[in-house]
């Protein structure tokens, strides 16, 4: 399985904004979604913030895969719906730790968590 280096996680880290392009069902891509991202040990996982009904997360689901863009790293990746507990509560204080200060904290780590997507990336 891939894994994320040492410094595409530092990358990661500094930067709030990611892009997350994923295909249509022609084959091109759609425009790219800002999503937020969080590290939980060295994974990335990120969330819709509208749950299930967020149009990404449809479209991740649909398509098992799409293009990351943040802190200058850019990476083609699949995506993995974990559901567990263990790895949501990690998940959850990603979130806090990196998003403390949001007042959009609070769905994140609430609704949120059922829309729960793993960022893994793809052998080059």
């Amino acid at each position: 399985m891939s894994q994320w280096t040492k410094e595409e996680l530092a990358a990661i880290a500094k930067d709030e904004n990611l892009y997350l392009s994923i295909p249509n069902s022609d084959g091109t891509m759609h425009k790219p979604a800002w999503i937020w991202v969080v590290q939980a040990g060295n994974e990335l996982y990120c969330r819709g913030y509208f749950g299930r009904n967020a149009r990404w997360y449809q479209s991740a689901k649909r398509e098992g895969h799409g293009h990351l863009s943040v802190g200058g790293v850019e990476k083609e990746v699949r995506f993995e719906f974990p559901t567990d507990e263990i790895t949501n509560n990690h998940v959850d204080e990603g979130y806090r730790q990196k998003y403390a200060e949001s007042p959009y904290l609070a769905p994140m780590i609430g609704t949120a968590r059922e829309a729960t997507v793993r960022l893994i990336p793809k052998n080059e």
